[in-house]
């Protein structure tokens, strides 16, 4: 009997145990793995995507800050300026430092549209940002965008470059000759928009440029470093008329060319009769008559710049009034547009109208609608904003 009693009281022992791991078991609080930190990149998180872009605006102001002159150097033997190593990816520079194929552009002479730019400076008072990126993708460890800048370039015509500049035959650069400067009035402005590939990569939780090459980007560095070589670089509208400044610049240019066009239709067929004559007997005689008429003046301000080579810039053949026309009744729809060559000196503009013109055949007036289309150009004498020339490109029947 107690050999009974201690197997039962054992096997209750037993079942206590058992039961007892079990509940702890079941009851017991799992614990979830720690999950993974995610790296967020651009091409994941669109915050990461400003933090790169707003990196690239940095660099490209650090870029765009030093002279031009100055990086003649680094184009020729590849050395990364010391004022953008804290931009430039440790691997970019390990490699790549001191080799003249570094996969990064520094900026340079460049020719475009018969003017040598001398020196490139960040556009800034905009009505947007200088420095434009777009994401592109991933490929490897890179994170690629395409990147305009906005520029304002200081430039000199070619022939006028050609005085104070020569190539050197080492560096394949062009160097100022020994004892010439280019007078401050020999200097034009134009503005520009460069496109550039970026590469980054990340750094920790910051950004570096693994590679920030020109688009179109020539392996070859002589042929890279060509004036010629500007597929990277086009020209943009010189006046921004959402700039407080440019926007006054165009309204007073613009009011000086509808003036002279409002004052041109007092030309009508019985004065052009009596002005070609003048036109062709010389400046003086000329001037007295469009004087007399009332051509010349805006707001009691002289607004023609006449010089001996009036026949070309002021063509009576380009006058308003035309054959078979008797008079100009009023003009409409005066159109007003900043042409490609504009720049701080040249100052070029289409301008495009409408014209209620009276022809006469026999005793019968005939009123047509007529649209033409010219070709403006100012200049400045004694700070006084003047037409330079006019050129009708074309005139028909509406």
């Amino acid at each position: 009997m107690n050999i009974k009693l201690k197997l039962l009281a054992l096997s209750s022992v037993v079942a206590l145990l058992i039961t007892g791991t079990g509940c702890s078991l079941l009851f017991k609080k799992k614990v979830a793995p720690e999950p993974e930190k995610k790296i967020e990149t651009p091409d994941t998180n669109p915050q990461e995507d400003e933090k790169a872009k707003a990196f690239i605006a940095k660099y490209f102001e650090v870029l765009y800050g030093q002279p031009t002159q100055g990086y003649s150097t680094n184009l020729i033997t590849g050395s990364i300026p010391s004022a953008l190593t804290e931009y430039i990816a440790k691997k970019t520079i390990d490699e790549g430092n001191n080799n003249p194929e570094i996969p990064i552009s520094f900026p340079r002479v460049v020719e475009i549209n018969g003017m040598s730019i001398v020196n490139f400076g960040l556009l800034s008072g905009g009505s947007g940002s200088a420095v434009n990126s777009t994401f592109i993708g991933k490929q490897g460890d890179s994170f690629l965008y395409f990147v305009k800048v906005d520029l304002n370039a200081r430039c000199l015509p070619n022939p006028v470059f050609d005085q104070y500049y020569q190539l050197n035959a080492n560096t394949k650069l062009y160097d100022g000759i020994a004892g010439k400067v280019p007078a401050e009035g020999d200097y034009d402005f134009i503005k520009v928009q460069a496109k550039f590939d970026v590469e980054l990569v990340k750094d920790g939780e910051d950004y570096k440029v693994k590679a920030q090459k020109e688009a179109n980007y020539k392996p070859i560095l002589e042929k890279r470093i060509s004036k010629l070589n500007n597929d990277f670089l086009i020209r943009i509208k010189f006046l921004d008329e959402n700039v407080e400044a440019d926007k006054t610049v165009y309204e007073a240019e613009k009011a000086i060319i509808e003036g002279l066009f409002n004052n041109l239709i007092q030309i009508d067929k019985q004065r052009m009769s009596l002005l070609k004559p003048l036109w062709q007997k010389g400046l003086q005689d000329f001037v007295g008559f469009i004087n007399k008429a009332g051509i010349t003046k805006v707001n009691e301000t002289e607004i023609l710049f006449m010089d001996d080579s009036y026949k070309n810039k002021f063509n009576i053949d380009h006058f308003p009034i035309q054959i078979n026309m008797d008079r100009i009744n009023s003009l409409s729809n005066i159109s007003v547009i900043e042409h490609p060559g504009y720049s701080f000196k040249n100052k070029i503009y289409f301008v495009k109208f409408d014209a209620s013109v009276i022809k006469s055949n026999g005793m019968i007036e005939d009123e047509e609608v007529y649209a033409y289309d010219y070709l403006v150009t100012l200049k400045k004498e004694n700070q006084t904003l003047k037409v330079d020339s006019i050129k009708l490109n074309e005139y028909y029947k509406k």
